[in-house]
């Protein structure tokens, strides 16, 4: 007799084979077992911890806990256990790296991605407040590749997260690659909405740099 379909094929892109080779349970076979283990009053690091004497991997206990999550309606797309929903937009800019990051610094890059800002320093500790728009602290610089910042719209009850990143594609020195990372936000509302922000940003500065 063939046996039957499983239920769950695929959690969080990781296939139930998968899983079941690297762990010896599939994706059905682990939710029954966390549920009959208590699993359902634990949180993300309790269940963690659950696993602990069925997966000798590190690494997999934390990918069998997030599934678990994502099959049980716990975790969403885009949501993560250390810094809630998150969402990553990248494009490949026809600018260098040093060029393009000193766009973005400047008051009219500022504009396209920030908004209008009197006083923008970049130093980790300095804060900044951009006009009808977010407020917030430089977390940390590394110049020319990469800025992290908090990030608070106007109304917000609390701040989220934001990083810059600048990396070059391979062979060539005249394109950059420029990612929006944006963390700690509040639900899949506010992700789309971030999500289309950053898009609408980078297809901006594509325009005016090509």
């Amino acid at each position: 007799k063939a046996p039957a379909r499983q239920r769950l094929d695929t959690v969080n892109k990781v296939s139930s084979a998968r899983v079941e080779e690297a762990t010896g349970k599939s994706w059905d076979q682990w939710v029954r077992f966390i549920n009959d283990n208590g699993g359902a009053e634990l949180d993300h690091k309790g269940i963690v911890a659950l696993l602990q004497g069925s997966v000798a991997s590190a690494w997999w206990r934390q990918m069998v806990t997030v599934g678990y999550e994502h099959a049980t309606g716990r975790r969403v797309l885009g949501e993560t256990a250390d810094v809630g929903f998150q969402v990553g937009v990248q494009k490949t800019i026809p600018l260098g790296r040093e060029a393009l990051w000193e766009l973005l610094m400047s008051k009219d890059g500022r504009k396209i991605w920030l908004g209008s800002v009197r006083k923008f320093a970049l130093k980790p500790g300095a804060s900044y407040k951009a006009l009808r728009g977010p407020e917030g602290e430089i977390r940390s610089v590394k110049t020319g590749e990469r800025l992290r910042l908090t990030w608070q719209p106007p109304g917000s009850a609390r701040p989220t997260t934001l990083q810059l990143s600048l990396s070059c594609p391979r062979n060539t020195s005249a394109r950059t690659t420029l990612r929006f990372h944006h963390e700690k936000l509040a639900g899949p509302e506010e992700r789309e909405e971030m999500r289309a922000r950053w898009k609408a940003v980078l297809d901006e500065l594509f325009r005016i740099t090509r």
